[in-house]
């Protein structure tokens, strides 16, 4: 049997370890920040071609995780999906970012939420840089053309005298392409135009024939025309002239010509705006822009110079055919559609 002082030094003894247990516990679940709850989040694993991602930033809270970083890209341009960081007791999970393609790096990750005062940081992924693209028909990925590529024997010009007349507008256009370092300076264009002609003709000199001559070398690349004046001047039909281009477009193509650049007349002034002219050239000019429109091989452009035209009556004498200020107006206007579309450049 114990005396009265050995059992309240007992007491004591118990009482003293359920004091230091509480303080134990005590500590094990503060919700201070300085709380040692939470796991952090793992960072992204490196793959080759990009950094790895970071891990999540820790705040320790009462409950909660931060989530860890998304995952860099994988190389060779593909990308596999980052991973998330594991969260804590009470948090939730944070959403990797996705991973882009060609080249691109993994997204960054989003934090996951938690209580107790739990503050997460996303990882970041890899940076992404794409490199450029050389497109066709000469021009690089930023839309330039690549200048001096192209012979003046591998462009040909043919129509009526809107051209032939004075062949100002071919001059014109010569002279803007040697200025841009497109034309050699001693070079010239195959300008085969003769006044009169037809593109529904079947004589030597109608425009089919004239790109006919001109392809014999096997040369021609470019084709600048235009066509179907005469055939509404002279014989009111505009029908047979667009039957007349649906053929020679194929040919042009077989032959290997890239891209045309087809310019179409001005309203035609004075004693030729109140005859049967134009209203023939304005029923085929829907026509032959839908023709024009739809090519692929060869690449048409199609240039209505009622636009260019209007207000302008200095750009003709006659009504239909270009002074000097309208064949300078009509050849720079011209050579504008070339060096954008990557033509004879």
């Amino acid at each position: 049997m114990r005396t009265t002082t050995e059992r309240t030094a007992a007491n004591l003894c118990v009482l003293g370890v359920l004091v230091l247990s509480i303080s134990a516990c005590s500590s094990a679940n503060d919700d201070s920040p300085n709380g040692t709850a939470g796991a952090v989040g793992t960072a992204g694993a490196k793959s080759s071609g990009g950094a790895p991602g970071s891990a999540g930033a820790f705040n320790p809270g009462s409950a909660g995780a931060s989530a860890g970083s998304s995952g860099s890209p994988t190389s060779a341009g593909g990308a596999a999906p980052a991973q998330a960081g594991a969260p804590g007791a009470g948090g939730t999970l944070g959403m990797a970012g996705a991973a882009s393609s060609a080249g691109g790096s993994a997204g960054a990750g989003k934090a996951g939420g938690g209580s107790g005062g739990m503050s997460s940081t996303a990882g970041s992924g890899g940076s992404h840089t794409s490199g450029g693209s050389t497109g066709s028909g000469g021009s690089t990925g930023s839309g330039t053309c690549t200048k001096g590529q192209t012979k003046g024997n591998q462009v040909a010009v043919i129509g009526e005298s809107f051209i032939a007349a004075t062949h100002g507008i071919t001059q014109e256009i010569e002279k803007q392409a040697k200025a841009n370092g497109s034309l050699g300076q001693n070079e010239k264009y195959v300008d085969n135009s003769v006044s009169g002609t037809l593109l529904s003709g079947s004589d030597a000199n109608a425009i089919p024939n004239q790109y006919k001559k001109a392809a014999q070398g096997g040369m021609i690349k470019y084709v600048l025309m235009d066509g179907g004046g005469n055939d509404c001047l002279q014989a009111n039909n505009g029908d047979a002239a667009l039957a007349a281009a649906q053929a020679l477009f194929p040919n042009m193509a077989k032959d290997g010509v890239e891209k045309v650049v087809y310019f179409f007349y001005p309203d035609p002034l004075g004693s030729f705006s109140s005859g049967t002219l134009k209203t023939c050239l304005d029923a085929l000019r829907p026509k032959m822009k839908a023709l024009c429109d739809g090519l692929t091989a060869p690449k048409c452009y199609w240039m209505d110079l009622r636009t260019l035209w209007n207000g302008h009556s200095e750009y003709t004498s006659d009504g239909i055919h270009p002074t000097t200020p309208g064949s300078v107006a009509t050849g720079d206007a011209i050579w504008e559609v070339m060096k954008t579309n990557c033509v004879a450049q």
